[in-house]
Parts: structure tokens; C-alpha cells; sequence
């Protein structure tokens, strides 16, 4: 009798011990304890750096595990420098996201110099936002428009070959004339906009219609700006009246030209990681990354910054880099000669 009232006890407390040593066994989440680097190629106050310290903010809560997720600012050849260090030298195992230029992707597919990368392989997140970029001048400097800027040397702040900053000036020079002269130096978007202030330059060559709601409001409202050109494939609902670049160009090879350049628009705000990071790491990542962006909290915080959520998911920034590289070699090729690249 009592050996099967020991048997029986043994039985149970192995019955009750069997989900406990179950729970034990199953693994921590890969991004307990870890941090996320969000790495920006530009300097802090620019739109890539407010949208990446927003983001940081709501991305970790929606990863198993609750990662810390911080931002780096690695500025250097307007994004090049900081995609190259996620892609080739970064750890790869999901702890490093780039939150770099919209036209980092272009950059290497017209043979930019310097890009260690290869964008048919990043494993797209997807964007937090898109915006058509402005060719803007300080009103003072009595240039308020493109026939304007045909007349005399123009200043604008550059941050490198591969910013928006730099990109457009060059193709308007080439495609409408323009005497845009590119003073670089610049570490971004807010760099910039102080030296237009200052009046050290007359104007900047590529700064994000949305950036420029969110960070210089009073500007728009106080119509101390002419802003002279978008490229984008629509217009801005709230700029009617200012031409698109493909409106202005004339000639199928211009206008093949100007729809290159305006690829990246579509891109926007994104972020990628590197293509070896763990299959099942960048689902979590995009799921995550797809449910912050619907976050009501960060929706509010948003529009508190004038920062528009306009998203497109990793699979739809993969289409477009993939219908980029269909465009004619020679239109390529015309292009990177244009940007000196």
C-alpha cells in the first residue's frame, strides 16, 4: 500500500512538473535585452531623422522581447557612408536598420562611386512616409523661378554626390539651363536651412515638401521661400501652382531622364536591413514595423510634428527597385554622367 501511495505521488508531481520544465525549455525572443540601432545617413532635425526617432520610439513595443531601439546619426556622403556600414560592416543579425537617402538605391544602380552595396538585395521594411521634393529659394534672393535661376550663379547647400541636395541642381542645370552652383559641406536638412538663414547660400536643391511643413512651418506660412520646382510623378495637393520637373523638361530622353530622378520619391522615408540578417528576424522586423506605423500614439505624435504616415510595405519598395533596374542602360548612363557619379 505504500509503495503505490509513493508511485501515485511520484506520478503526480512529474504530471505537474512536465509544463514547467515545458516552459523552461522554450526559448527567450531573439530581441530581449538587445537594442536596435537605427543608423540615419544625415545629421539631427532633418526629415530622415525625425521619421527614424519616431519610429524608435513605437518599434521596439511590437517586437517579442520589447527591444530598446535607439538612433545613430552616421552622416558622410549624403547616406552612402551609413549604408554601407549597415550592409557590409554592421553586426547582421537584425540589430542594425538604415534609415538612409531615398536615393541610395539610384545611386548604385548608376555605377555611384563608393557604394558598397547592392539594393536588389536589402530586405526592405518598407517607408513611413513619401513626399515630393522642392527646389527652394530664399525669396530675398530675388530668385523665384526657373527662368530666374537661368540668369545668374545661384548658390545652393549641398551635403554630397548622393543627397537630393546635390542630385537635382545637377539635372536641372543639365535638362533646363539652370546656373545652380552646389556649395557642399552640409551635414543635412538642418544644417542647410541655418546657412540659408544665415545667407551663406541662396537656396537648397532637394529638401522633402514634408520635411519642410514639419521643421520650418513658419516659412511656408510667412512666404519667406519660393519654391520653384517639385519632382514627384503627382504635385503636392498644397502646391498647385509650382511645375514638376517632368513637366518642364522637353524630349523623350529628358523626360526618360527626369523619370529617373524622380524614382526615389516613391521611396521616401524607408528603411532596410542587410541581406543577411535571418529570414524569420526580418518577418518580425516588417510585422512590427507595420503595426507601429498604425499605431494610434505614434499617428498623434506625427501630426503634433507635421510628419505625414503615408507608408508602403518592404514588398511594394522591392517592386519598384526591381522596375528601376528595366530602365534603357544609355538613359543610365546619360543620367550618372549628369550626376558625376
Amino acid at each position: 500500500m505504500a509503495r503505490n501511495w509513493i508511485r501515485t505521488c511520484v506520478g503526480a508531481l512529474a504530471l505537474l512538473a512536465a509544463p514547467f520544465a515545458h516552459a523552461q525549455d522554450k526559448p527567450e525572443p531573439f530581441y530581449k535585452g538587445k537594442t536596435i540601432n537605427i543608423v540615419v545617413g544625415f545629421g539631427p532635425g532633418g526629415g530622415y531623422d525625425l521619421y527614424a526617432r519616431l519610429l524608435a520610439r513605437f518599434l521596439g513595443n511590437y517586437i517579442p522581447g520589447n527591444p530598446n531601439v535607439i538612433v545613430q546619426n552616421l552622416t558622410g556622403a549624403g547616406g552612402v557612408r551609413a549604408a554601407n556600414q549597415v550592409y557590409a560592416s554592421a553586426p547582421k543579425d537584425g540589430t542594425y536598420i538604415a534609415g538612409v537617402n531615398q536615393g541610395t538605391a539610384m545611386f548604385q544602380m548608376l555605377g555611384g562611386k563608393g557604394a558598397q552595396y547592392d539594393p536588389a538585395k536589402f530586405q526592405w521594411l518598407g517607408s513611413m512616409a513619401h513626399s515630393n521634393n522642392t527646389v527652394y529659394m530664399w525669396r530675398a534672393s530675388g530668385i523665384v523661378s526657373i527662368d530666374d535661376a537661368r540668369k545668374r550663379e545661384v548658390s545652393l547647400a549641398g551635403s554630397g554626390v548622393i543627397s537630393d541636395a546635390n542630385i537635382y541642381p545637377a539635372v536641372l542645370n543639365a535638362l533646363l539651363d539652370t546656373k545652380f552652383k552646389i556649395i557642399n559641406g552640409y551635414t543635412g536638412t538642418n544644417d542647410s536651412n541655418l546657412a540659408l538663414e544665415r545667407g551663406e547660400v541662396e537656396g537648397r536643391g532637394g529638401g522633402a515638401y514634408s520635411s519642410l511643413v514639419s521643421t520650418k512651418p513658419d516659412w511656408l506660412r510667412d512666404n519667406k521661400l519660393a519654391i520653384i520646382c517639385q519632382i514627384g510623378f503627382e504635385k503636392e495637393p498644397d502646391l498647385p501652382d509650382v511645375p514638376l520637373l517632368l513637366d518642364l523638361v522637353k524630349g523623350e530622353e529628358a523626360r526618360q531622364i527626369a523619370t529617373v530622378v524622380t524614382l526615389p520619391t516613391a521611396i521616401g522615408y524607408n528603411h532596410w536591413v542587410a541581406p543577411e540578417v535571418p529570414a524569420d528576424r526580418v518577418e518580425i522586423l516588417r510585422k512590427a514595423y507595420e503595426q507601429a506605423l498604425k499605431d494610434p500614439e505614434l499617428i498623434a505624435e506625427a501630426a503634433k510634428q507635421s510628419l505625414e504616415i503615408r507608408p508602403k510595405t518592404g514588398e511594394e519598395l522591392a517592386a519598384m527597385v526591381k522596375k528601376a533596374s528595366a530602365i534603357p542602360q544609355p538613359i543610365l548612363d546619360k543620367t550618372a554622367k549628369i550626376l558625376e557619379w
